[in-house]
């Protein structure tokens, strides 16, 4: 079938994603709520499970960072399939070890699977190779919005399963074993059903460039003309980063939501988000440029954001989810096609390379620093200082050429 690689890649993104947003609904029960029976960090103070609770999300986000480029130069080298199951395969185990670290209680082990799944979830590098592969100039475009497809069910679906099986089952590490299942489930699939994308002809050297991704963040910074558009993604992206980090933990200690609250809280993010790109994205970017729609978004979301630790009730909260998801959704998709005009044609995969290191980079900063500043400050300052980058992120963005 002409569309199998695709279709298999699709499905392979869609269970990876899963995997890893089954996990979101759950974090807040394990290392901020000390009255939860799955809470694992008993005698430690409450700015010390902040910092932990963030750290353990940003170590994630700092490894995809390191290793992104690395998988994607070595699939180049030793073909996308073996890698692609190597990755998934890791990932897979990493899930099974954090629930054996949560059964536990061993941040040793809690925190060494987290480093492991950040390199493993990283081989999402491997499968834009692969898409990139099989697509041709006129359908390169089309084939790579599978990534955001594949994302957004995914994070749509992940974290309502988290919530559910967290509820579902008596013992802590279920969701945690549950995605390691959904993963040795991905590593069958992919080695069955994926065809070799990439036939070596002849072994080139493979390039272990530790600081691929700091190079990366070193090339944005040079090139003048897109560095502004660079500087905007960053920001931005940062700021969406300080909420996404640390609203469920909000949710949790704020509000008393449980697993599945929170896993239907995200739930219904994903689905705003995923129905602005699928049905009002088009109509809007016919009539306007990047930039407006930019423009107009980035104080909304910087507004919602800031409100939510402020506000009380389930109907203002959820109320407030589409008058944040639907600007956020244009500008996820807006920024990449805004940092895709600013280079020259041959510089596209370069130039959203560099993007991928930055997004990677604020997933691996923000949440250590957010963890840090909710310990001394409070539950409010991560959106606080996301909202604020926000604004910075607009104030670039205006003042750019």
């Amino acid at each position: 079938m002409k569309n199998k690689p695709l279709l298999v890649l699709f499905c392979t993104l869609l269970l990876d994603t899963i995997s890893i947003g089954i996990l979101i609904p759950v974090l807040p029960s394990l290392f901020t709520d000390p009255s939860s029976a799955t809470f694992v960090l008993h005698g430690y103070s409450v700015s010390q499970q902040f910092f932990i609770a963030g750290a353990i999300t940003a170590i994630f986000g700092f490894m995809q960072f390191l290793a992104a480029p690395i998988l994607g130069e070595l699939s180049d080298v030793y073909g996308r399939k073996k890698l692609l199951t190597v990755g998934v395969a890791l990932l897979a185990l990493s899930n099974i070890a954090f629930g054996f670290g949560v059964q536990m209680a061993s941040l040793w082990i809690l925190f060494g699977s987290r480093i492991v799944a950040g390199f493993a979830g990283a081989n999402f590098s491997i499968a834009q190779a692969s898409i990139a592969d099989i697509s041709t100039p006129e359908n390169r475009a089309k084939n790579f919005g599978i990534i955001g497809a594949a994302f957004g069910i995914g994070f749509i679906l992940g974290p309502l399963l988290g919530g559910l099986v967290a509820a579902t089952f008596s013992f802590a590490a279920a969701p945690f074993w549950f995605a390691g299942a959904l993963g040795v489930l991905n590593v069958i699939f992919i080695w069955v059903m994926l065809p070799e994308t990439r036939v070596v002809s002849e072994k080139v050297k493979a390039r272990f460039d530790i600081f691929k991704g700091l190079k990366n963040i070193r090339a944005a910074a040079k090139d003048k003309d897109a560095s502004p558009v660079y500087v905007t993604s960053f920001l931005y992206m940062s700021g969406f980063a300080f909420f996404t980090s640390f609203i469920g933990i909000l949710l949790s200690v704020q509000h008393g939501y449980t697993e599945a609250g929170v896993g239907i809280f995200f739930a219904v993010v994903g689905v705003c988000i995923a129905f602005t790109q699928l049905v009002i994205l088009g109509r809007v970017t016919k009539k306007y440029t990047e930039k407006k729609i930019l423009l107009f978004g980035f104080p909304i979301v910087a507004a919602v954001i800031f409100l939510y630790p402020f506000v009380q009730g389930n109907f203002i909260l959820f109320l407030l989810i589409p008058v944040m998801a639907v600007p956020q959704g244009l500008a996820f998709a807006n920024i990449s096609s805004l940092v895709s005009k600013s280079v020259s044609p041959d510089k596209q995969g370069a130039a959203l390379g560099i993007n991928g290191s930055l997004m990677a980079l604020a997933q691996g900063i923000v949440p250590l620093v957010a963890g840090i500043g909710t310990g001394i400050i409070g539950l409010a300052s991560p959106f606080i200082a996301g909202s604020a980058l926000m604004v910075a992120a607009w104030f670039v963005l205006r003042t750019s050429r």
